[in-house]
């Protein structure tokens, strides 16, 4: 007998989940007391939920590197996330590493950094996930080529440029990107 595998939608912590940009000074956000679901985020995060899709966060986090804040603020971070989500997200991976970093042990390229693949292929193999059925979601072209390289499909989150680049959909919020997840995808 073979089981089928899960597919997963993959999203982006920052600007995709919650509010970041607009919150911080220099785009990191390393505390727990600043996180705010984006509009429209719970509720597509409970529709996918009810579709049969897991949902695993995947972030870049080079406030680390660059010695902002400590894994443990991501870690706190994330956990209110998902406590403002009703526990819905299945598993978060994220990256520490920037290049450009200041904290010797952060300061390198690395294959979970996005554009990189690495956190999708992680959890897809911790979570048995098949990605050819499975989804990427992001507000930057990173965010886009670390799900194609993958073999996921592609939904960038860009409200001022519809259109503009090598994502499958482009749309302005997580709830238009569910909205097509749930009608473009086998049953």
């Amino acid at each position: 007998m073979s089981l089928k595998k899960s597919c997963a939608v993959f999203l982006d912590r920052d600007d995709t989940l919650i509010a970041c940009n607009g919150v911080t000074l220099h785009g990191d956000l390393g505390d727990p007391a600043l996180v705010e679901l984006l509009p429209g985020v719970a509720e597509a995060c409970s529709m996918l939920k009810r579709a049969g899709f897991r949902l695993v966060v995947i972030s870049n986090q080079g406030g680390v590197a660059r010695g902002r804040f400590g894994t443990d603020a991501v870690e706190r971070v994330n956990a209110k996330v998902n406590e403002l989500l009703g526990g819905a997200i299945d598993a978060f991976r994220y990256c520490p590493f920037h290049p450009n970093g200041v904290v010797p042990s952060f300061t390198r390229e690395h294959p979970w950094r996005k554009p990189a693949p690495g956190m999708i292929l992680d959890a897809a193999a911790a979570l048995d996930i098949e990605l050819r059925r499975s989804w990427t979601v992001g507000d930057a072209a990173r965010d886009v080529i670390a799900g194609k390289q993958a073999g996921t499909r592609t939904i960038l989150i860009a409200p001022a440029e519809p259109g503009a680049s090598d994502a499958d959909f482009t749309v302005a919020s997580l709830l238009d990107a569910a909205t097509i997840i749930l009608r473009e995808s086998e049953p």
